[in-house]
């Protein structure tokens, strides 16, 4: 990312909500209506459903068994029939092999009334594990025709093998919560797993030959002791649990995903390859499940829901043609969550960003071999060719004749010297070209070269001449985000309506040349170009997931797209401006709607630093994903609109004589300014400032973000010295600068 200009930026944060993509799910239809409806899982025949619900307006104070016909064509509350007994409370039905009759947990032989739920006296969050439950079997007509369990304590989450063979269940009947199976009367029965945790919410492979469930596993001594005191009390805290699988009788034990936070209600895939389950390790605040797949390797994670904060309990039908879900969307009341099912379709796996694509590209781009690709090296030479060989293995057509694009200029080596015409230099686009027969040409683009040995000086560490600058963020990571996305839009196997340039820029870090010369002949080439993508620096996602995304206001279409597809848990600060300090500028200015993905500044910004190991490889898949997204929602618009945004809804940024010496935080957290790294021997750093403090005051001058940050600099002369108020951990500080 270019140096000059790096504050021009326009912000504001979108707060509307629009659904997202779930291109898996056709045909969503809403089940139930009202109260807490959970758990739906398909008969043999995918004709029925077997679900538990509470309603307090129906008079259902707690879980109780239902059935629903899912043939009919319209369903209310009176299309379900009761299966439990109506007493206690109910848990996790299954129909058994026949289709007539349903397996279900119940406490109506220790009480008829509904047992409290717990309160947890710090306010965790706790699931009862309540001992009265016991495992029996129903007919259709709600008569119990048998108990299957009676030992002491929890037994409960049972369900059926495939093959009609084998029931597979939680139990703490060895102390702890395990999985247990036992043959479909009831007998033999056999422990299957042993590690200390809860163990449970499992269901079997199609094949019947495995089990995959959510598993916490309590490692250190203090969260030992936690899982002990509260299984003691029949409790348990379900806010750390993973997907693992394995042999049904306990062979071949694999954990699946290491995402952190909740990942459960785990289903297999038609294909026994995948797993869909419910997980919120996305959530950076508050209560948001969203259902995922997952390869059974661990490896393909893939957002599938995208609307509400709860999705949960996803089951295949038997013929693997719908899926039913539970969800709080469409709610007419708060905290309602209702079944529903939809017609499942498979996508094309080639649409998914591969992580080790990724890093494929980027470890060898920001390698020491190519010494920091300083645009006329003979190491932005490499780049090209490296650049030029992926191109032509997705059989892409050069961009006009060829993919190599030349341009000349002159770098000043001195960046304060505005009189010489400086050094002749010579750098090389890289363009290639995907023609899908379209009306309309989209570009996606990013820049390849960096600083090199710092030979331009445009390096924020002082005195680094001769040190190798590797830009692994800046940027190979949108270059491996390009590669990514001409991969998947070429291999795919539909055609979109749009056709693809993938542009691969040199010459940015001296002043956005190499784009400039492509869009000064573009119109020329490709009349029908009506958008521009640009990732620039998108490899260091930080801990927030946060994303900067400019150019939104440059078409009005753009804030809605932006929205619909951004990924769980991403907090997104959109730019209205479509000029920046990166490629889409050159381009906006031709009147092309541009957008920009950024994932931030960061210490090792412009230093030799900026190396591949601090990449942050969810990020990138996750964002290389939401392009995709984002540039189809663009080819499937109508008409893309240009608009040019505001010089009066532009923030102007103000001259200033003095500098701090910090890496600002250019996302608006509406508390002051925070610092995302701090220069050496400079004036924050003399006066105790650390990266991660909140700047709110400069003397007298109110700090909210980073244009009232300038602002406040603007006031400032050389020798002055001011108190500077900022926030460390919460703790209000000052200390006394002289700038």
């Amino acid at each position: 990312m270019q140096l000059k200009n790096l504050l021009s930026l326009t912000i504001f944060i979108t707060t509307s909500i629009v659904f997202g993509q779930e291109k898996n799910l056709q045909n969503i239809k809403k089940l139930t209506f009202g109260g807490d409806n959970a758990e739906a899982y398909f008969s043999p025949d995918s004709k029925s459903l077997t679900l538990q619900v509470t309603n307090n307006d129906k008079g259902i104070p707690c879980d109780q068994i239902y059935t629903l016909d899912v043939t009919k064509p319209d369903v209310d509350f009176n299309s379900l029939k009761l299966i439990s007994t109506g007493k206690g409370r109910t848990t996790c039905s299954y129909f058994m092999p026949d289709g007539k009759h349903i397996l279900y947990a119940s406490t109506h032989e220790a009480s008829h009334v509904c047992p409290i739920p717990p309160k947890s006296p710090d306010g965790k969050y706790l699931w009862a594990i309540y001992p009265e439950f016991d495992i029996y079997i129903a007919g259709l007509d709600g008569k119990i025709t048998k108990q299957l369990t009676n030992s002491p304590g929890y037994d409960a989450e049972a369900v059926v093998s495939p093959d009609g063979k084998k029931i597979a269940f939680t139990s703490i009947r060895s102390g702890d919560l395990e999985l247990w199976t036992m043959d479909i009367d009831g007998s033999n029965l056999k422990q299957v797993t042993t590690g200390l945790g809860y163990d449970g919410g499992c269901f079997f492979s199609h094949d019947s030959k495995k089990l995959v469930f959510r598993a916490s596993r309590p490692t250190t001594e203090k969260d030992i002791k936690e899982y002990k005191d509260l299984l003691a009390q029949n409790l348990v805290a379900p806010t750390n649990m993973e997907i693992y699988t394995c042999n049904i009788d306990g062979t071949d034990l694999k954990q699946v995903t290491n995402l952190g936070k909740a990942n459960w209600a785990p289903f297999f895939h038609p294909s026994d390859k995948k797993i869909i389950f419910a997980s919120n390790h996305h959530a950076t605040r508050g209560y948001d499940f969203q259902l995922y797949m997952i390869n059974t390797d661990g490896t393909g994670l893939k957002q599938i829901t995208y609307e509400s904060e709860f999705n949960a309990f996803p089951m295949f039908s038997p013929d693997g043609k719908k899926l039913v879900f539970s969800s709080n969307r469409q709610q007419d009341k708060p905290r309602e969550t209702n079944v529903f099912i939809a017609d499942w379709i498979e996508t094309d796996e080639v649409e998914n960003a591969n992580a080790s694509k990724l890093k494929k590209h980027i470890t060898y781009l920001a390698s020491d071999e190519l010494k920091g690709r300083l645009t006329g090296s003979k190491e932005e030479k490499l780049a090209g060719n490296y650049i030029e060989k992926e191109f032509k293995k997705l059989e892409l057509k050069p961009y006009d004749k060829t993919f190599k694009q030349t341009f000349n200029y002159n770098v000043r080596l001195n960046p304060h010297d505005t009189i010489s015409k400086g050094k002749p230099n010579t750098g090389t686009n890289i363009i290639g070209y995907l023609d899908n027969g379209a009306k309309r040409t989209i570009v996606i683009g990013a820049h390849y070269d960096h600083l090199g040995l710092n030979e331009h000086h445009h390096s924020t560490k002082m005195n680094s001449e001769g040190e190798i600058h590797n830009g692994a963020d800046d940027n190979a990571s949108g270059v491996a985000g390009v590669l990514e996305l001409a991969r998947m839009f070429s291999q795919n196997k539909r055609k979109e309506n749009a056709n693809y340039i993938f542009a691969l820029f040199s010459g940015e870090e001296d002043g956005l040349i190499g784009s400039k010369q492509m869009a000064a002949t573009l119109k020329e080439l490709y009349p029908n170009v009506e958008a521009m993508i640009n990732m620039d620096m998108i490899g260091r996602l930080d801990d927030k997931k946060a994303l900067v995304i400019g150019g939104t206001g440059t078409s009005p279409s753009f804030p809605e797209i932006i929205e619909k597809n951004k990924p769980a848990g991403f907090t997104i600060t959109q730019e209205t401006g479509g000029i920046g300090p990166s490629d889409h500028t050159s381009f906006y200015l031709k009147d092309i709607p541009v957008l920009f993905f950024f994932t931030g500044t960061h210490t090792d910004y412009h230093k030799p630093s900026d190396d591949e190991d601090k990449i942050n490889y969810y990020g990138v898949e996750n964002i290389v994903n939401y392009v995709f997204r984002t540039v189809n929602s663009i080819a499937d618009l109508k008409t893309i609109e240009f608009t040019k945004t505001k010089i009066n809804a532009e923030k102007i940024v103000p001259k200033y004589k003095v500098t701090l010496g910090i890496m600002p935080d250019y996302t608006d957290h509406g508390d002051g300014l925070h610092v995302d790294g701090v220069t050496e021997n400079r004036p924050a750093q003399l006066a105790g400032i650390q990266a991660g403090d909140v700047i709110t005051k400069i003397g007298d001058c109110n700090i909210k973000e980073v244009y009232t940050y300038m602002e406040c600099l603007a006031k400032l002369n050389s020798g002055d010295e001011k108190e500077v108020t900022f926030l460390r951990k919460g703790q209000v500080m000052i200390v006394k600068v002289k700038f």
